[in-house]
């Protein structure tokens, strides 16, 4: 005991170090050692979350991959040796919140029981005597603001309310040295999270990191995999295509491999290639699951047909889509534009000064013939008072869904629907797009990815009956 009481109380200042602390204060044997391409190990996550000064990080980690073990380990490491480190956890609900809290709050109790460390631990709150303390958040605007802490750690982020995700990036203080006791302590947020939805907040959240710099530390089941027996036979095992032999030389962690098999056998390859391999976000309710970037976001010359495919809106965005119709029927959306609060004329403007703003045909929704609120006449003769022939042809939502699916997909042939890698919104509306609407029958109409399909679909029903219902000027 006394021995563990000087390993606990023992500065930390080297990898290993932390990593030894861990195994003899949690008998957490934590892997070190990625195993598959481009990927870290979960040690990696500890020592960037512990090592000062910290930085933001972004963890993108299996189910079951302890994730919230390791965020309740670092934080008792945190709590310990940085004295006066005030350190949050907030979950996606407060079961999440109290997933990690139910790790931390019995590993801090032992101590003190122990005498190993001095301090209380009550039901939601610990209070260490060097000053540091943790508490547990219920996920609210009102819990996280007004907060002042140097850690702010998000479990499973892809459930949080974005408001509240967007209020938690303000909560965060580093803390300067205190000559003779405390070290600085940087203020930083951690995001801790599967990722299963495409264009959801996790995923945003990973696309925002990667362009803005801040660490994105990726790790799938592989690396938490235990170590395979020599003698267990790889050639009828079902982890042989994803594993590779990797679990027999490479793997060390403490997931077990007959777990890891009965859940593959349970759920759909694309619920395992999303929650368990960390490959890409599920497609389960997509409304164009076969979307693909890799196919359909490209840059290239297709002559044709110039069209505005037009969703109005003032207070949710008017959402313009300049589109190039070639004579075999595929369509090259070449740019977006997104944009809330102002009149039709200011965004007649905007279109025009944009390098193909000569399009002089636009679709738009039938709706756009009724009197707009903000100038009286209807935006269809605002439009066409400015020169533009306006299609509006009726149609159902499903009707222009397909039509869309098809473009994508068809039935036989090369697809025919490629988006230019600037037009950024659309990519992720057509990723994000989703069922739910109706009890399950339509897509969701949420205002986050809806307006963009809306002028996708309105040109596509026009411009494939272009000549059935036209709109010209006044």
């Amino acid at each position: 005991m006394e021995a563990l009481g000087e390993l606990i109380a023992a500065p930390i200042t080297q990898r290993h170090q932390l990593r030894t602390w861990i195994k003899q204060v949690l008998d957490i044997d934590v892997p070190d050692i990625p195993v598959c391409a481009c990927h870290s190990a979960p040690m990696d996550y500890l020592w960037q979350a512990f090592h000062e000064p910290a930085r933001d990080l972004v963890i993108w980690a299996p189910r079951g991959g302890g994730k919230t073990r390791l965020g309740a380990a670092v934080t008792l490491a945190d709590l310990i040796h940085k004295p006066g480190c005030k350190i949050r956890i907030l979950g996606g609900s407060l079961d999440q919140s109290l997933r990690m809290w139910e790790h931390l709050w019995p590993d801090v109790s032992r101590l003190i029981e122990d005498r190993l460390i001095q301090g209380e631990a009550k039901a939601h709150r610990i209070q260490l005597a060097n000053g540091s303390s943790a508490a547990v958040l219920s996920q609210s605007q009102r819990a996280v603001r007004g907060l002042r802490v140097q850690k702010l750690r998000c479990d499973e982020v892809e459930l949080f309310d974005p408001e509240v995700w967007e209020a938690a990036q303000l909560a965060t203080r580093s803390r300067r040295p205190v000559e003779g006791s405390q070290p600085a302590v940087a203020g930083v947020v951690e995001a801790l999270s599967t990722l299963h939805r495409p264009a959801g907040l996790m995923s945003r959240i990973v696309e925002e990191a990667q362009a803005g710099g801040i660490a994105v530390i990726k790790w799938c089941l592989l690396e938490v995999l235990e170590r395979c027996p020599t003698d267990r036979s790889c050639a009828h095992c079902p982890l042989a295509e994803e594993c590779g032999g990797a679990a027999k030389d490479r793997c060390a962690g403490f997931f077990a491999i007959d777990d890891a098999i009965a859940m593959k056998r349970r759920v759909s390859r694309e619920t395992w290639e999303s929650e368990m391999l960390c490959r890409r976000p599920g497609r389960r309710g997509a409304v164009f699951p076969h979307f693909d970037p890799a196919i359909h976001v490209r840059e290239m010359d297709l002559p044709g047909q110039l069209w505005l495919g037009i969703d109005f809106g003032f207070f949710s965005p008017f959402v313009c889509l300049w589109i190039m119709r070639s004579e075999d029927g595929s369509s090259y959306v070449l740019d977006e534009y997104v944009q809330d609060g102002r009149i039709v004329a200011e965004h007649i403007q905007e279109i025009g000064r944009r390098p193909w703003g000569g399009a002089r045909r636009m679709a738009c929704d039938p709706a756009g013939s009724a009197r707009n609120e903000q100038t009286a006449e209807s935006n269809v003769r605002i439009f066409s008072r400015h020169g533009y022939t306006v299609y509006r042809k009726k149609s159902h939502i499903a009707d222009g869904i397909e039509m869309i699916r098809a473009a994508l997909r068809p039935g036989h042939g090369e697809p025919g629907l490629f988006v230019h890698p600037r037009c950024k919104r659309l990519i992720a509306a057509l990723r994000g797009y989703r069922y739910g609407g109706h009890g399950g029958e339509l897509p969701l109409k949420d205002g986050t990815h809806d307006h963009l399909i809306d002028a996708l679909r309105y040109y596509f029903v026009n411009a494939n009956g272009c000549g059935k219902v036209e709109e010209r000027g006044y």
